[in-house]
């Protein structure tokens, strides 16, 4: 991993700008990784992110809590460059976006919100890419009242995954907010002279688990 200061910064005129990122290179299987002492909201959180593609990787994860055999979720790339959420013990068994996202020059913001306490079935999983939310080409959405392995005390990472499936590429202004499902409108917002989507500082609380890293020296 290397910290790149001041370099591929998001700005779109005004407003807030991030102007850090980490770079993790998969050849390097470059990740982190941390383990909750005590369980949060296993039900209940969301995971909001900046990331640049750098490459095509196997199957390149952006987050994932649960390894080996035991039940994983995980948020990672297919090889047709569409979204797929897992939420069990397999890849085949989540929901895969219809859009494609491949662009190595492009800057996409992230949000993947949980919620299996909803009683409708899509309204439990949900990704918005630069603000709007995918729509997908096959559904395999978490169980009423499922509780994920995310926010249980099991290993959590970021940029890797389940098969040493590593990112190459950015990230930044990473968030992830225990017990709150929250939207794209919390951590971006429409550049009114642009209509280009742009970072905005999320201002909430983090729950019991929940963390901050802006990718920066500090």
């Amino acid at each position: 991993m290397s910290l790149l200061q001041n370099s591929n910064a998001i700005s779109e005129g005004g407003g807030y700008n991030l102007e850090n990122s980490l770079r993790f290179r998969s050849s390097a299987s470059a990740s982190l990784t941390r383990t909750p002492a005590t369980a949060g909201n296993r039900k209940t959180w969301t995971w909001s992110a900046w990331v640049k593609l750098a490459g095509q990787t196997n199957y390149p994860y952006l987050f994932q809590a649960g390894q080996g055999t035991t039940p994983f979720t995980g948020l990672f790339l297919n090889a047709s460059n569409q979204f797929e959420m897992s939420y069990t013990a397999g890849a085949t068994t989540g929901s895969t976006s219809n859009a494609v996202h491949r662009d190595p020059s492009a800057w996409y913001h992230i949000v993947w919100v949980t919620d299996t306490t909803q009683a409708t079935a899509s309204n439990r999983a949900k990704i918005y890419v630069n603000g709007a939310l995918l729509t997908w080409a096959s559904t395999n959405y978490p169980a009423l009242n499922y509780d994920t392995p995310v926010n249980n005390t099991v290993a959590h990472s970021i940029a890797a995954g389940i098969g040493n499936s590593y990112l190459d590429g950015y990230l930044t202004e990473v968030n992830f907010v225990d017990g709150q499902a929250l939207t794209a409108s919390d951590f971006g917002e429409t550049n009114e002279d642009t209509g280009v989507w742009q970072p905005a500082k999320y201002t909430g609380s983090y729950g019991t688990n929940g963390f901050y890293l802006p990718m920066n020296q500090t």
